[in-house]
This record gives C-alpha cells, structure tokens and sequence, in this order.
C-alpha cells in the first residue's frame, strides 16, 4: 500500500476544496447573491456616501472597484468622477458584472466599464488613480502576491483603499477566509506602499487608505 505524506494530502484536499467553491460559484444565481450583498443592513453598515465623501474623489479620476459585486459602491463612484472620469468595475464573477451594467445602463451612466478579472490578475486597461477594495481582499488569493502588482496599476499620486471586516464581525462561512488589519498592512508595506489613513467610523470594517512609497 502507498502511503501519502500529510503534507501532499492536505495540499489535494485545499485543491479540491478549491474547485468546489469554483463550482459552486459559477451555479450560484447572481440574483440570489446580489440580496445577500444587497442587505440593508449590510448596506447601512458601510455607509456608502460616507466612505465616498471621505475620499475626496474629483471629477475626471480614473477609479478600479475591485471586487465591485453588484455594484454598491460602483455607481456612486461613477456620480463621483463625473462624465470625464473612469470607473472600472472588476470582478471574477461575470454575473454580478451583469448586474452592475444593467444599474449602469438604467441610470444612464457611460463612464462605468465592466472587466471579468483573472484569478490572478484584475485586467486593467490602464493605471487609476484609486484601487478600491471593499469585503474581498479576504478572498483574494496569495495576497503577498497579488498586491505587488498594484504599483504599475496606479497613477502618479494613486492611492489604495481596502475596507474589510473587522475582527468579531465575519459573516457565517467565512470565518476561514479572515484576515487581520495588521496582515493587510504587512501585505502593502511588502509591495511598496504605506498606510496614509485609517478610518474608523464603519461599525463592522476597517478602512485603510495606502500612498505608494516615494521612489
């Protein structure tokens, strides 16, 4: 009989665990998801204009909200850039982005763009001057790796915002999936950037704003 060290074992185990939640992400109806993501209360809590105000957003920026869902924060950021800025709508799941074009097309905006990101890769056209990311960066995977892209991503003076759950507050199911504010400033501090700013006013999140490390 072969024998399976406990160490290539559990590496099988993550991989199918892996291709599960992939599966099951391409049967989950959009819709459904989207009164998940969608909860008043869950909406209340982030405070959408709020956040926003707080960013100082000016007409004419080019914004990514990555891991956009169905759109919470990206319409109010296309109200905030205006008709001369940009807001490009990311996400690994195409259904969701249905969503977004289908508010977007409804209230009449032509400066949101939908992109189908990579597992790896957000697939921006071009640098922005804001990565937005609110309740994914937990399920982003190898963030250490993933962020270190977000450098040639930004525009001269780009900044990066990651809004994430707070210890106590990890919805049912992804208690696996929890991250700390620590971890996440490690992760940025290794791909070049500095925590400028750290918001404290959201009830269930952490809100982090990062400035590239000068050259």
């Amino acid at each position: 009989m072969t024998s399976v060290s406990p160490q290539r074992f559990l590496s099988s185990f993550a991989f199918v665990l892996a291709v599960i939640a992939a599966a099951d992400a391409q049967q989950r109806d959009p819709r459904q998801y989207q009164q998940t993501l969608e909860n008043p209360e869950r909406v209340a809590a982030l405070q959408v204009e709020r956040v926003i105000g707080v960013l100082g957003i000016t007409e004419g920026m080019r914004v990514a909200d990555l891991g956009a869902g169905t759109g919470i924060f990206t319409l109010p950021l296309a109200e905030a850039v205006g008709p001369g800025g940009k807001v490009y709508a990311v996400d690994v799941d195409a259904g969701l982005l249905g969503i977004v074009s289908k508010k977007a097309r409804a209230a009449g905006g032509r400066t949101i763009e939908t992109i189908v990101a990579g597992d790896t890769d957000p697939k921006l056209p071009e640098p922005v001057d804001l990565i937005f990311i609110c309740d994914t960066m937990h399920h982003l995977p190898n963030q250490a790796e993933y962020l270190k892209q977000f450098a040639k991503l930004l525009r001269p003076g780009g900044r990066v915002v990651v809004i994430d759950f707070k210890e106590g507050h990890w919805p049912d199911g992804h208690q696996s999936f929890a991250i700390t504010p620590a971890q996440v400033d490690a992760w940025m501090e290794a791909a070049g950037f500095t925590r400028s700013a750290a918001h404290t006013f959201l009830p269930t999140n952490f809100f982090h704003v990062y400035r590239l490390n000068a050259a």
